[in-house]
């Protein structure tokens, strides 16, 4: 995760807005993550100055009156006497009424604007195309997902081994009788991020490929080393 990633899953995790998944992450990254919990402090910081600018009220004579006739007990009907309704006139006149509605209205904006923020990066998060790569055993090896915004990611699946003091590189084919491109090179296997926004407009069964080369990647810019993994790219559900 980017650090705009891990900031905007804290503000979402202190407002409450995280839940399945999204949720187990934030809490695993407070229990193990050293910067992530100062991130959530930050983030309840900010919001706690926004619920300090709320006026105390004190509640009025007569709401403490219900409370001590309630806990008396009932009394006798006779002596029952009707509570005076207060005039609505003296709510619209009371001025901590309305600073209290505008800064209802301001923490209701505030919190739709950070919905739709959550909606909009979860909308960016949806892959556009997916390619599923597939081993010389015709098993599925890694998958490599492309988003909107240009970039892509790649997912091993299973036990993804590198032979020592080698990477892989994943290539790609825009022109399908043309040359592969490079689309980046990793020596770990672990879920990479990979940057696609020069590379022209992916298409409907793009070929995609890994192979094995030299830990800096291929010297040739073209695949030096076996093809390990290929696949299709197809529109994503």
């Amino acid at each position: 995760m980017t650090r705009d990633d891990l900031d905007r899953l804290a503000a979402e995790y202190v407002l409450g807005l995280l839940e399945g998944e999204e949720r187990a992450e934030a809490e695993r990254r407070l229990a193990e993550d050293r910067g992530f919990p100062a991130m959530v402090e930050t983030w309840r910081r900010r919001f706690a100055e926004l619920d300090e600018t709320a006026p105390q009220l004190p509640p009025d004579e007569g709401l403490w009156r219900r409370i001590d006739a309630a806990i008396a007990g009932p009394a006798p009907r006779a002596a029952v006497q009707p509570v005076r309704a207060e005039p609505r006139l003296r709510l619209w006149d009371n001025l901590f009424f309305w600073r209290g509605l505008g800064l209802a209205g301001a923490f209701a904006a505030l919190l739709l604007a950070l919905g739709l923020a959550y909606t909009l990066s979860r909308t960016s998060r949806q892959p556009v195309m997916i390619a599923v790569l597939l081993n010389d055993s015709n098993q599925p090896g890694a998958v490599l997902s492309t988003y909107a915004d240009g970039h892509a990611e790649l997912v091993p699946l299973g036990d993804m081994t590198i032979p020592h003091n080698h990477s892989i590189q994943i290539w790609t084919f825009p022109d399908p009788k043309g040359a592969p491109v490079s689309v980046g090179v990793i020596s770990v296997p672990r879920s990479t991020r990979l940057d696609m926004d020069k590379m022209p407009r992916l298409h409907s069964d793009q070929l995609f490929a890994i192979s094995v080369e030299p830990l800096n990647g291929s010297p040739t810019g073209q695949p030096t080393g076996p093809v390990v993994m290929k696949g299709t790219a197809s529109t994503a559900l």
